[in-house]
């Protein structure tokens, strides 16, 4: 899934380009809310892309000050709704019950969002440049592991355990920082 990749200096219309600057540092927030919602790529970059679409048109309602994240959300939470019903003759199907869980867990995980963060931006630094190199691979460049495998020469299962394993040890290291955090 791709952010929103806009240069302010592209943009002349300050309502825009205010909008941006306040977007594009909480885009993956929201759509990792919508993710934890809707389980589906496909249909959660869809959704995205109208909850962005419905920011837009309602920024001049929005009170700069406030919380920009939940806000968003709050406009995600609706499209998650009116896509249910859309999909409402789907094999799977969420109960309102289970929604309104999922909805709180993940307000609970978003609030917690900027402590995860920041420890994986530290566990990072721990990283070699050849595991950054793979990582930014498969998550900036979107590539998959056979793709991987092929630019680096590499067979694709050893691009599987290295990933696998850099993933183990940001993890591990994660949940080491936080829990130091929480003794402090």
């Amino acid at each position: 899934m791709s952010d929103i990749n806009v240069r302010t200096e592209d943009v002349e219309d300050p309502k825009a380009i205010q909008f941006m600057s306040i977007l594009v540092p909480n885009q993956r927030r929201i759509l990792a809310f919508i993710l934890s919602m809707v389980p589906n790529k496909q249909y959660t970059e869809d959704i995205l892309q109208e909850t962005l679409a419905e920011m837009w048109n309602k920024f001049d309602r929005f009170e700069i000050g406030t919380d920009f994240v939940a806000w968003g959300c709050t406009i995600a939470k609706y499209k998650v709704i009116e896509f249910r019903r859309k999909v409402k003759n789907s094999r799977l199907q969420f109960n309102d019950s289970l929604i309104r869980l999922l909805e709180i867990e993940s307000e609970q995980k978003l609030k917690k969002m900027p402590c995860y963060i920041d420890a994986l931006q530290q566990c990072m630094q721990k990283l070699t440049l050849k595991e950054i190199g793979f990582l930014k691979q498969r998550y900036e460049d979107d590539l998959t592991l056979t793709k991987i495998a092929s630019r680096t020469g590499i067979s694709f299962q050893s691009v599987h355990k290295a990933i696998s394993i850099i993933h183990s040890k940001l993890v591990r290291c994660i949940r080491t920082s936080l829990r130091l955090e929480e003794t402090v």
